[in-house]
C-alpha cells in the first residue's frame, strides 16, 4: 500500500513526462462505449494541460492510440477550453473574444443598398 506523502504519477501521452496525476487531464474510455473526462472507470490516457501536448495529441494521434477508439474532434475543442488562458501583457498581444456579456456584442454588417 502506498504512503500519503507519495505523489501518484502518470505519463502524458504526447510529451512522455512523469507527472503527478493531480496537474494531468484524464480521459476514460468507459465500457458503454463513450469517452468521458476526469471521472470513471475503465481504460485512461493523461494529458498535460499544454496547449502544445494538445496539439501534438491531436496531430499524431496520441489518444486514440492510447485509449484504442476514436476521438471525437469535440473532446479537442473541450480540453482546449479548459486550457488555463494567457493574460496579454504586451500591446501587441490580442486579448481573448468574450463568450457573453455587454462586451460580446456585435455590430450588424451594414448593407449597401
Amino acid at each position: 500500500m502506498p504512503s500519503r506523502g507519495r505523489p501518484v504519477l502518470r505519463r502524458c501521452v504526447a510529451c512522455r513526462q512523469l507527472k503527478d496525476r493531480a496537474d494531468l487531464w484524464r480521459l476514460v474510455r468507459l465500457a458503454s462505449g463513450g469517452l468521458a473526462l476526469d471521472a470513471g472507470m475503465g481504460r485512461s490516457a493523461y494529458l498535460c494541460p499544454d496547449p502544445a501536448c494538445l496539439e501534438d495529441a491531436r496531430r499524431r494521434r496520441r489518444l486514440q492510440r492510447s485509449l484504442r477508439c476514436a476521438v471525437e474532434e469535440t473532446i479537442f475543442n473541450t480540453l482546449e477550453g479548459r486550457l488555463p488562458r494567457r493574460h496579454p501583457l504586451r500591446q501587441d498581444d490580442k486579448w481573448p473574444q468574450p463568450g457573453c456579456g455587454p462586451e460580446a456584442f456585435v455590430a450588424p454588417a451594414r448593407s449597401e443598398t
